[in-house]
């Protein structure tokens, strides 16, 4: 792998928790890096975007995804063991951590959890429906998944306000 590859795979790795939404809404981010040995180029785009721009969610809606995902990263994978602020905590890190670990656990809780495997799998996981579907989803109907993802992520906005 070339380091241009490298740098490629690990741009598309930061991409969704650097870039805000609302600098994509006006220039979107879209990482191209090659897809095979004959030099075939892909672009890649997160599942929310994609389901955005073809119309199958509302922009409400894929604001609402992303804050779960940007929930996840930094409250839940990016949690670190320690109490809040501290001599070593510039800007207040972990106060920023700790509010969106519950942040994170009021959506969880609000979408409940009969929903919320389908919203963590297309938001955090970047998962297609279909491809949750086939996993996870014993075998259930995109079309009506697409459904459940718009409710799941409808109760994810209103449970932290309009996002």
């Amino acid at each position: 792998m070339s380091e241009r590859d490298e740098d490629l795979a690990a741009t598309l790795a930061l991409r969704r928790s650097l870039v805000s939404h609302d600098r994509q809404r006006h220039n979107r981010v879209l990482v191209e890096k090659l897809s095979d040995a004959f030099g075939h180029r892909a672009r890649v785009q997160p599942i929310l975007e994609r389901m955005e721009s073809r119309g199958q969610i509302s922009p409400r809606q894929a604001r609402a995804g992303e804050r779960i995902y940007q929930c996840y990263a930094l409250g839940v994978a990016g949690a670190h063991n320690g109490e809040a602020g501290g001599a070593y905590d510039p800007g207040g890190y972990r106060d920023a951590q700790l509010a969106a670990a519950q942040e994170y656990r009021i959506i969880r809780d609000a979408v409940g959890g009969r929903l919320w495997p389908l919203a963590f799998s297309c938001c955090v996981e970047d998962w297609s429906v279909a491809r949750w579907c086939n996993e996870r989803g014993r075998g259930m109907d995109p079309k009506g998944a697409i459904a459940l993802l718009r409710l799941a992520l409808d109760v994810a906005a209103d449970a932290v306000g309009d996002v």
